[in-house]
């Protein structure tokens, strides 16, 4: 049964949806919880992937900075929702910036501990990839 606020926000972000409560479960057990101010940066473009962000409250946006420095805007992002997803699966660096617009409370799920999920629970990156091959088919 899912009871923390931790289990809700990871349980009702799209990436996570198809998780049982077992699943669910252990990655709230690694994650750790996170709160930016407006202007305060997750991540930022370029900079090694530290984890998966799984937004619990408020809303980020998601930029590239051009090489005359103006921000590009890819995308805004309001709870319940992930970012930073890429980075976590093919090992590169942040392919853009993610800065909070208010108050966030985010879970980081670091990616040695997604990882470790995976192990502990085979289903999950079949049920994740799914998820993330019909945002690729939208695109």
């Amino acid at each position: 049964m899912v009871t923390s606020a931790k289990e809700i926000s990871i349980s009702h972000t799209p990436l996570f949806a198809s998780l049982t409560p077992p699943e669910i479960e252990a990655l709230a057990r690694r994650a750790i919880e996170k709160r930016f101010t407006p202007g305060e940066l997750l991540a930022h473009e370029g900079q090694p992937c530290q984890g998966l962000f799984v937004l619990g409250r408020g809303c980020v946006k998601i930029f590239k900075t051009s090489a005359a420095g103006r921000e590009v805007m890819l995308a805004i992002e309001s709870a319940p929702s992930s970012v930073a997803e890429v980075p976590l699966f093919d090992g590169g660096p942040f392919p853009a910036t993610v800065s909070a617009v208010d108050d966030v409370t985010a879970y980081l799920i670091a990616k040695a501990d997604f990882q470790q999920v995976c192990r502990e629970h085979p289903e999950v990156p079949l049920k994740v990839l799914a998820v993330v091959g019909r945002r690729l088919r939208v695109l």
